[in-house]
């Protein structure tokens, strides 16, 4: 992503649409990406292709980087819908091979999807709120 470029014109087209849009929405939309990525890539892999680009998001928009990153870095703990996508769900399929009914991908996806949902609403809730709050996440572009 870096080195091709691909963060920045990624970044660019996400810029663009960042007036336009709730602080709120923004923080909703930045979050169900992260959690779809992170359900099928690893949390670490999505975190170091995402957040670049949300960085570029923020310079080209002129906003503070962490209003668009703390979402996006919290949502990568998300991951409850598929075994692939944290080792102890894996671990838990992989035992569960050794039961009389061993489970599916159909009992993860099932048990995780309301589970995703709330956290993915209240999730873009509180990063809002407690980004603003505890770390002033919408003051201006900082000088660093």
């Amino acid at each position: 992503f870096i080195q091709s470029g691909l963060n920045i014109a990624m970044g660019d087209a996400f810029a663009a649409m960042i007036p336009h849009v709730h602080g709120y929405v923004q923080h909703l939309v930045i979050i169900v990406v992260i959690t779809l990525c992170s359900q099928i890539f690893s949390s670490i892999g999505t975190a170091a292709a995402m957040l670049p680009v949300l960085a570029a998001a923020a310079q080209e928009a002129v906003v503070n980087p962490l209003s668009l990153m703390l979402p996006a870095a919290i949502a990568t703990s998300f991951t409850f819908l598929l075994p692939t996508a944290t080792p102890p769900n894996v671990v838990v399929l992989a035992k569960s091979q050794e039961l009389p009914r061993p489970l599916r991908i159909r009992d993860f996806f099932l048990s995780g999807l309301p589970l995703t949902l709330v956290a993915c609403v209240v999730g873009a809730a509180l990063t809002y709120i407690m980004g603003n709050v505890v770390f002033d996440a919408q003051s201006p572009f900082p000088q660093w």
